[in-house]
């Protein structure tokens, strides 16, 4: 009797051990970094809480399948505090914990950071914002290094071409942010403009984390530009389009905000967005599709009431490219069958076609997407005109445009 019952406690030590390690092996670690704290920590918060959610609903419908065996997605949270060397090391202590596959990025210069970093090809890498253009040529990126979102150029063609065909000015001030993601929207104006010789584009600069606009919107009240494009981000925006708003700028030029998203609109007041001519990559009440191109819609909707059910509000657009690339991420292990970088790569290119909020998009071999609707664009809504907090811009174009991307070929593929 003592010799059985010393072979079950024996047995049952040995299974409970094993099933431990399994348990341990049953899960795949997934990088999750964005900016939790500093300037980028209120579009940060909302990535994170995208991942998390993209994470969840992969493991509530049972998790990835790699060899015939079952595996959940552990996610390992880091905070890059907005800062580029902060997040440099945040990405060697994941690398050194056997974290290869991170789904990242707030800031433009942060991410190029990251992108350095990952030259060496230790990790698989997809961000959830959008940086300069020249980094996505093949003699500059990282070999495994994708974007969700795509080039911050883009936006400056895209939005060039937008106030030129709308608006029809003759002068045009750019007031941008002095780093990354501001002059890499330069460049993009830039190749749009120098086709209308016949408009004057002035640039005006400002620094991050300036927390007095008065003299550059005085400036521009001084040079009476027909169109102003603001290129703000983070905590900047909403401080520029405040202080745009009390020095009553709008009754000098129209202002054109290049790329708003929820997170930054909520702390505007709505007398301060009322009349503003916006710049999206997304918002979350995107009805005027429901005829037009249903599948895109009903695909948007279901996101958005994912968002509501579990974060309690919807997708800001930069949440929305982090839950894209989370997915991303997650479709290439699955696809390769491993969380071997190059493989995921690979596997990606050979199956680049999803669906997202923007229609049907599809992989490039330069590490970003093509999406059917590059942007929306849209009129900022007073508090008299809105339903709630949240309905803060009424949707008046949704733009398709091939200048969303510059041809492979320019690239350097």
């Amino acid at each position: 009797m003592r010799k059985w019952w010393f072979g079950f406690v024996v047995t049952m030590v040995v299974f409970v051990v094993s099933v431990g390690v399994a348990v341990a092996q049953d899960k795949i670690k997934l990088g999750v970094m964005f900016s939790l704290t500093g300037t980028g920590a209120p579009t940060g918060q909302a990535q994170k809480a995208a991942a998390m959610l993209a994470i969840k609903e992969v493991n509530d419908a049972g998790g990835i399948t790699i060899g015939g065996k079952t595996y959940l997605i552990e996610p390992v949270v880091r905070d890059d505090e907005t800062k580029p060397d902060v997040a440099v090391r945040r990405y060697r202590e994941l690398v050194e914990e056997g974290v290869n596959v991170i789904v990242c990025g707030t800031f433009a210069h942060v991410t190029t950071a990251l992108n350095e970093q990952a030259r060496d090809g230790s990790a698989f890498v997809i961000a959830g914002n959008s940086i300069e253009e020249k980094i996505f040529r093949k003699e500059n990126k990282a070999p495994y290094f994708q974007t969700s979102q795509g080039a911050v150029d883009a936006i400056g063609r895209m939005t060039a071409e937008y106030v030129i065909k709308t608006f029809n000015p003759k002068y045009v001030i750019a007031c941008l942010p002095d780093y990354a993601y501001g002059h890499g929207v330069s460049v993009g104006m830039k190749q749009i403009y120098e086709k209308h010789p016949d408009i004057k584009l002035e640039f005006i600069w400002t620094p991050v984390g300036t927390p007095d606009f008065t003299p550059y919107i005085l400036k521009i009240i001084e040079s009476k530009p027909d169109v102003v494009q603001m290129g703000q981000w983070g905590t900047d925006a909403i401080e520029i389009l405040k202080q745009s708003y009390e020095l009553a700028l709008s009754k000098y030029t129209r202002i054109f905000f290049n790329a708003i998203v929820l997170s930054l609109a909520k702390g505007i007041p709505p007398e301060a967005i009322k009349g503003v001519n916006l710049g999206m990559w997304l918002y979350h009440d995107l009805s005027g599709l429901k005829e037009k191109d249903p599948a895109t819609f009903e695909n948007a909707e279901r996101i958005r009431k994912a968002f509501m059910e579990v974060v309690g509000e919807p997708p800001d657009v930069m949440a929305a490219y982090a839950y894209i690339g989370t997915k991303e991420a997650i479709r290439a292990i699955e696809l390769s069958q491993s969380t071997d970088p190059a493989k995921m790569y690979k596997a990606l290119l050979e199956n680049p076609e999803f669906m997202s909020f923007k229609g049907p998009a599809t992989w490039r071999p330069d590490g970003r997407p093509f999406y059917k609707y590059a942007y929306f664009v849209g009129e900022g809504k007073g508090l008299e005109e809105r339903a709630d907090q949240l309905d803060f811009v009424k949707i008046t174009d949704f733009f398709e445009t091939e200048a969303l991307c510059l041809p492979l070929e320019e690239m350097g593929y």
